[in-house]
Parts: C-alpha cells; structure tokens; sequence
C-alpha cells in the first residue's frame, strides 16, 4: 500500500513554520491528537472512518491556513487506491466500542430490554388514566347539566321590540 502518498509530511512542516506543537492545533481545531499525527505521517487507515477523516483534514488545513482541496483530493485518490488493492478498509473492519459491548450482552436480554419498555409504557398509561382521568370521569355527577335549570328570559329584549 501506498499511503505514504498523502502529503501529510507538509503539513507538518507548515505547523513547525508557524511554531504550533500538535497539543496547540488539537485545542484550535478539536481534532484529536492522536489523529492529528496520523494525517502528519500519512497514516490514513488509523484514522475513524472517511467522513470523519475529510472533517480532521479540512479542519486542519483551515488552521494551518492552506488551501484543503490538494489535501482532500490527495485523501480520495489514496483511499481509493487502498480499496482497489485490498477488498475492505482496515479500518471499517476494526471492532468499536460499540461492538465489544454487543458480544458481551447475551442476545435474550434485548428481548427482555423491549418488553420492559413495554410493561413500562402500558403500568404508566395505567397509572396516569388512575390518577388523572378516573378522577375527572367521576367528578361529572355533581355538576348540573344543561337544561336542568329554568332560567327566566331576559326582560331587556322584549321592550326593544
């Protein structure tokens, strides 16, 4: 593979000409050092995926003020590159966090996870129809209904006439 054909090499040097150590662009640009680094040394598949691979590159070109299009271009061309020589990116295959966590759980608990949920939802449907609807329904029997009082019509009316 031919990562080291991204020119990360001169971003570094750009970042050394203006006096910046890799701490200083993490805290102007958020990119994580480590990341950081890697772009510096060409080392494209130890970053996160590509989306977030354009973001820290063009973040950085911004900060270090040099035009992001060579850079992004240069990022595109090595990837596809890395595609056509290998059938998968190393780094989509790399476990996540998220992944270790998944193996770890046995498969019945998202079952009992969901119906949880459920008997969640239906004891607190259950609850608030208790204490906020069953009190309204059984209040209606001590009001007066409509037309259950006379009321004698208005003399006003009758001496415009």
């Amino acid at each position: 593979m031919k990562e080291l054909r991204f020119p990360g090499h001169l971003l570094r040097a750009r970042r050394e000409a203006l006096g910046h150590a890799l701490a200083d662009m993490h805290t102007l640009t958020h990119v994580p050092q480590a990341a950081l680094e890697a772009i510096e040394e060409g080392r494209l598949t130890d970053l996160p995926v590509k989306a977030y691979t354009l973001g820290f590159i063009q973040s950085y070109c911004r900060a270090l003020g040099v035009p992001q299009e060579p850079f992004v271009d240069q990022f595109h061309s090595v990837m596809n590159e890395v595609a056509r020589n290998s059938r998968s990116f190393a780094w989509i295959n790399r476990p996540s966090a998220m992944d270790s966590m998944a193996k770890r759980r046995p498969r019945w608990m998202d079952g009992i996870a969901t119906w949880a949920t459920v008997c969640g939802v239906i004891l607190l449907g259950w609850f608030a129809y208790t204490i906020v609807v069953k009190p309204l329904a059984d209040s209606w029997q001590g009001r007066v209904e409509a037309g259950s009082v006379e009321i004698a019509p208005p003399t006003a009316f009758d001496k415009a006439r």
